[in-house]
């Protein structure tokens, strides 16, 4: 399944110039709060100004804004939450550590197969 972020609603203004982007969802992961977040690679690593540095982003942790929402196929326009992961440790974690992802923004997305 490929999640394509259309747009970038709130998050650093550098994302804002790298949207739409799309990532291929790897699995689900249970976080302490909920249980359907998403472990996603982009086709293409995002860039994030972290200080004065530039640091690449290749994974993302992705969930609906809202808890009950849902990712699947054929979905648009769907109201998501995006982190950058941080620690990729965390990619063979059989649940999610936050403090391996740095919460970046709020976005909509596509779902396709």
């Amino acid at each position: 399944m490929n999640v394509k972020v259309t747009s970038v609603d709130t998050g650093p203004e550098e994302l804002y110039a790298q949207a739409p982007f799309t990532a291929r969802v790897l699995r689900q992961i249970p976080g302490p709060d909920r249980p359907d977040y998403l472990l996603a690679e982009l086709s293409q690593p995002l860039t994030w100004s972290r200080g004065t540095s530039q640091v690449p982003v290749s994974h993302l942790v992705l969930c609906t804004r809202w808890v009950g929402g849902v990712v699947k196929p054929g979905a648009t326009h769907i109201p998501i939450n995006i982190a950058y992961v941080v620690d990729s440790s965390v990619l063979n974690d059989a649940m999610l550590d936050f403090a391996k992802c740095f919460y970046s923004a709020f976005g909509t997305a596509d779902v396709t197969v």
